[in-house]
């Protein structure tokens, strides 16, 4: 016998539809299956709430930084993208909502997806450079496949 939260969204709807038709508890609880103190409750909560599904409630500690101020967050990143994060803390904590941790700021990008990144220094081709891989270049136009792949694969 199945409690109430194991039921499907199906046997939900026949157990709302027993009712309405009169059946019994028991009847209703025999045709789906399940025991009567589940009929009882699916009834109760469609009484109560309205609808049959079940509530539970996520695991964990609630976020300390919701939607809205994730969104707001992002905005402080796109304002200048070479703030540190100790630096986007003390702008958000600045703002209305709760203080946070540099840690929880830090958390929170990389649950955005906004990894940091490090500029590197390239350094330009020269005109050597460019001679060099043009007469490369042309040495090399008319090679095959099959030289590409023997000299890829000596390697």
């Amino acid at each position: 016998m199945g409690k109430a939260a194991d039921l499907s969204e199906f046997d939900r709807g026949q157990i709302v539809m027993a009712q309405r038709l009169g059946t019994s508890n028991t009847e209703t609880a025999r045709l789906v299956g399940c025991s009567r103190s589940a009929v009882v409750s699916i009834h109760a909560k469609l009484i109560n709430d309205g609808d049959t599904r079940s509530r539970s409630q996520g695991v964990g500690r609630p976020r300390v930084i919701k939607e809205k101020g994730r969104r707001r967050l992002f905005r402080l990143v796109k304002q200048n993208r070479r703030q540190t994060v100790a630096q986007l803390a003390a702008q958000y904590n600045a703002g209305p909502s709760a203080s946070v941790s540099e840690h929880t700021v830090q958390r929170t990008l990389l649950d955005m997806r906004l990894c940091s990144r490090r500029l590197t220094r390239v350094p330009l081709l020269t005109e050597r450079h460019r001679q060099l891989r043009l007469q490369w270049a042309r040495e090399h136009r008319d090679w095959t496949l099959d030289e590409w792949m023997r000299v890829a694969w000596s390697d």
